[in-house]
């Protein structure tokens, strides 16, 4: 019973403790759900296979040295109005690379929901492009050359991001 905006007979220790209960009760469920929901949507990697890759992990620094050796300069850019994802590739001496078999990758970073592969094809001397539409925000490009025998072997991870059009 409530007199004059008070409890009748005051808050007692039982009062005090069910308010404790009740609010610590609420955390721990609220928390319990944002980890549930956190390890059932999320595999932990990035990659697939990373034990694999892993065990040949001096190889990929190997590689990434090769790279660095060529001195290659890129540039990506995209272009909303046309839709069109463009990468230039310049050689140590600045003068375009050409003849390059590429493909690539576009993802978000935070979901695979709206990965897509495109294949960039050469337009002009060092200059690849590909068709794509992409929505705005945050995306992670990634680009592969596999010349067989060609010793022009490429890798590009990147990220771009898109904005939004007025």
């Amino acid at each position: 019973m409530m007199v004059d905006g008070r409890i009748a007979g005051g808050i007692n220790g039982r009062h005090v403790l069910m308010g404790f209960i009740g609010f610590f009760g609420l955390i721990f469920l609220a928390n319990g759900l944002f980890v549930y929901f956190a390890l059932a949507t999320f595999s932990g990697g990035d990659t697939s296979d990373p034990y694999r890759k892993g065990l040949n992990y001096n190889d990929t620094i190997a590689e990434e040295e090769r790279q660095a050796e060529q001195g290659w300069r890129t540039e990506l850019a995209y272009d909303a109005e046309a839709g069109q994802l463009r990468l230039s590739f310049r050689d140590k001496a600045a003068e375009p690379v050409s003849g390059l078999h590429l493909d690539a990758t576009l993802s978000r970073p935070a979901t695979a929901k709206e990965d897509r592969s495109i294949k960039l094809t050469e337009v002009s001397r060092g200059v690849y492009a590909g068709d794509v539409r992409l929505a705005p925000g945050a995306w992670v490009v990634s680009v592969e050359s596999d010349d067989e025998g060609a010793n022009q072997d490429y890798r590009l991870k990147q990220r771009l991001f898109v904005a939004e059009r007025p």
